[in-house]
C-alpha cells in the first residue's frame, strides 16, 4: 500500500505534460479567445489561425463566430496534428489586426453577478485581519482589479496586462506570413497573366506565320523597286535632286514600303524571342545578354534591307 502513492504521482506526473501538447485546434483556439470571445466574437476579413505546422486561413463576413469560422473548411480536421497555437490575425481591408489572447492567470469570464470573485479563497471567520497576499505585499480588500477584470468588455484590455504578454514571437510570425502572403498573391497573379498571355500570343503568331510569306514577297518586290531606283537616281549633300527626279520618288515610296514591312517582321519576331526567353525562367542578364545583340543584328539587317539613293559628296 506505500507503494501506490508514488506510483499514482508519476503516472499524474508523465500524463499531465502529455495532455497539454494533444489538445486539439479548437481547444487551443477557444483557451487562445476566451470561451466567450470563441463562440460570440464575429470578424469581418480574412482570418488566419497561425499554427507551428500550418495557417489555416478562413473567409469572415461578419456573420459567423471563430469557433464557425475554424471548422467552416470542408477539409478541416480538429485533430492536434499542426502544433502549438502561435497566434491569430485579422486582414481586413489591406489592414492586418493581430488578436491578442486572454492572460493565462486571469481567463475571460461572463458572469451573470458582476464583481463576483472565483479565484480568490475568502479569509477565515477566526481571522478578521485582512489576509494578504505574498506576490504582492497588498491586502485584498485593496484591489478592485480582479473583478473588474472578470467582467470587463471584450474587446478592451487594460495596458498592463497587453504589456506583460510575449507578442514580440507572433508578431514576427504574424510579419513573415504577409511576406509569403504577398510572394503568393504576386506568383498566383503571374501565372494568371501567362494563363491567358500564352494563347493569345500563340493565336497572334499563327495569324503571323499565315501572312508572313506575303509580306515576305511583298519586301522582296520593294526593295528590287528602291534597289533598282538608287542606281538610276543621284542627290546633292543637301537633299536636291541631281539624276532622275520621278525615279527618286519611286524609290522613296518603295523604300517606305519596305521599311513598314522590315519593321513590322523584326519587332514581331524580336518579341516572340522576349517571350520565349521569359517564358522558360531565363536569369536577367542571361536574358540581357541573348536579346541585346538579336536587338543589335536586327539594326543592321534592316539598314541593309532598305537601300539608299546614292549623295553627291557624301564621301567628302
Amino acid at each position: 500500500m506505500m507503494k501506490f502513492p508514488p506510483l499514482l504521482l508519476a503516472l499524474l506526473f508523465v500524463c499531465g505534460p502529455l495532455s497539454s501538447f494533444a489538445l486539439t485546434k479548437s481547444q487551443q483556439v477557444e483557451r487562445y479567445l476566451g470561451k466567450y470571445r470563441y463562440e460570440h466574437d464575429r470578424p469581418k476579413g480574412i482570418v488566419k489561425f497561425i499554427f507551428q505546422k500550418a495557417v489555416l486561413k478562413r473567409n469572415g463576413d461578419g456573420t459567423q463566430s471563430y469557433a464557425q469560422l475554424l471548422i467552416s473548411n470542408e477539409y478541416y480536421s480538429n485533430e492536434a496534428n499542426a502544433g502549438n497555437l502561435i497566434g491569430i490575425q485579422v486582414v481586413y481591408k489591406d489592414r492586418a489586426t493581430t488578436i491578442l489572447p486572454e492572460a493565462p492567470d486571469k481567463p475571460f469570464e461572463i458572469n451573470e453577478k458582476p464583481a463576483k470573485k472565483t479565484n480568490r479563497p475568502a479569509p477565515p471567520k477566526s481571522n478578521p485581519a485582512p489576509v494578504s497576499e505574498p506576490e504582492s505585499g497588498v491586502n485584498a480588500p485593496q484591489q478592485p482589479h480582479a473583478p473588474v477584470d472578470v467582467v470587463r468588455p471584450h474587446g478592451r484590455r487594460p495596458q498592463a496586462m497587453t504589456a506583460a504578454q510575449p507578442f514580440f514571437a507572433s508578431d514576427s510570425v504574424a510579419l513573415a506570413e504577409n511576406i509569403e502572403d504577398v510572394k503568393d498573391r504576386i506568383s498566383t497573379w503571374q501565372g494568371r497573366m501567362w494563363h491567358t498571355v500564352r494563347p493569345i500570343w500563340g493565336f497572334f503568331m499563327w495569324v503571323f506565320n499565315s501572312v508572313i510569306v506575303l509580306l515576305i514577297c511583298l519586301g522582296g518586290l520593294c526593295r528590287y523597286v528602291a534597289r533598282t531606283a538608287a542606281s538610276e537616281s543621284l542627290i546633292s549633300s543637301y537633299g536636291r535632286i541631281i539624276v532622275g527626279r520621278w525615279i527618286v520618288s519611286a524609290h522613296q515610296n518603295a523604300a517606305a514600303m519596305l521599311l513598314i514591312i522590315t519593321w513590322i517582321i523584326a519587332i514581331v519576331m524580336l518579341i516572340d524571342v522576349f517571350m520565349w526567353l521569359v517564358y522558360h525562367d531565363f536569369p536577367v542578364w542571361v536574358l540581357i545578354l541573348i536579346w541585346f545583340p538579336i536587338l543589335w543584328i536586327a539594326e543592321k539587317l534592316t539598314s541593309w534591307i532598305v537601300p539608299n539613293i546614292p549623295v553627291l559628296g557624301a564621301g567628302d
